[in-house]
């Protein structure tokens, strides 16, 4: 099973000029996303997990997913479109947090070469306001692999100080309650490596088995290495951005993907691992 995890930052990688309409915008924006969609085409990506997703406020919705509505200017649905156009058929799954950066509906979204036949999405956070960066909206989608089914958690994490032991506690409870044992936990954990909240994470059991994280099985002599860039790496950088998987599962590689191309603020995470 090949993972993929990559925060967007919103559309945030080029300026929306004052002369810009949105399909100018989405236009010169079209190579980053084409570099994405090659990448997922290349190595063959099961499935992809994107925090930050952005839609634009004012684009109009034409479809609906799961009784979400979807626009066009949706960064995970023209993922799928670019590698729609390359031959490749994916399925995605969308959900909105809260307004970033004034313009855009701020969300979660999963690509998965695999049927998507269910979907859920739950506020974690103290805050349910649109309005409020701080709203945290996790979404899992549940994937038929097989005879099996998957079930894939997207996240994005408040900070410490705003509640992420909390939120990520709130998963676990969701795991239980839903109890499929094969699951994927993967995106922005707002908490760096070697902290009480990642250690938080990496000891609690869910459904009787501990949390493996994925880069460390593959990479012990540099689990630090930093996924979150901003402008440039700098001595801010950190490792914030983790896919989860259950103790029962194998991990075969994991590496730092998106870190001689920008994408975005945020460089990717591609493991390889097997149920």
């Amino acid at each position: 099973m090949k993972i993929l995890t990559l925060n967007l930052h919103t559309y945030q990688e080029l300026p929306f000029e004052k002369e810009d309409t949105l399909g100018s915008f989405l236009k010169k924006y079209r190579p980053i996303q084409e570099t994405i969609a090659n990448f997922i085409a290349e190595k063959d990506i099961d499935f992809a997990f994107f925090q930050e997703v952005g839609q634009y406020i004012d684009d109009v919705s034409d479809i609906e997913l799961y009784s979400v509505s979807i626009k066009k200017s949706n960064y995970v649905r023209i993922l799928s479109e670019i590698l729609s156009e390359k031959g490749r058929n994916y399925y995605f799954t969308w959900d909105v947090s809260h307004y970033g950066f004034g313009v855009w509906e701020e969300g979660l979204g999963i690509l998965s070469r695999y049927p998507i036949v269910e979907f859920e999405s739950r506020y974690v956070s103290r805050k349910y306001d649109l309005n409020t960066f701080y709203s945290r909206k996790i979404i899992r989608a549940r994937a038929y692999v097989g005879n099996n089914t998957t079930d894939l958690y997207c996240v994005h994490f408040n900070w410490k100080e705003e509640g992420f032991a909390d939120e990520f506690l709130n998963v676990v409870k969701w795991l239980e309650e839903v109890g499929n044992e094969d699951f994927v936990i993967a995106g922005d954990f707002n908490v760096p490596y070697g902290s009480a909240e990642y250690e938080l994470v990496i000891n609690t059991k869910v459904l009787g088995k501990r949390l493996i994280y994925t880069w460390i099985v593959a990479n012990s002599d540099r689990p630090d290495q930093p996924t979150f860039c901003g402008d440039v790496i700098s001595d801010n950088s950190a490792r914030i951005d983790y896919v989860i998987v259950p103790d029962s599962w194998k991990v075969n590689s994991a590496e730092i993907v998106f870190d001689k191309i920008r994408v975005s603020d945020h460089m990717g995470i591609f493991c390889e691992v097997d149920m």
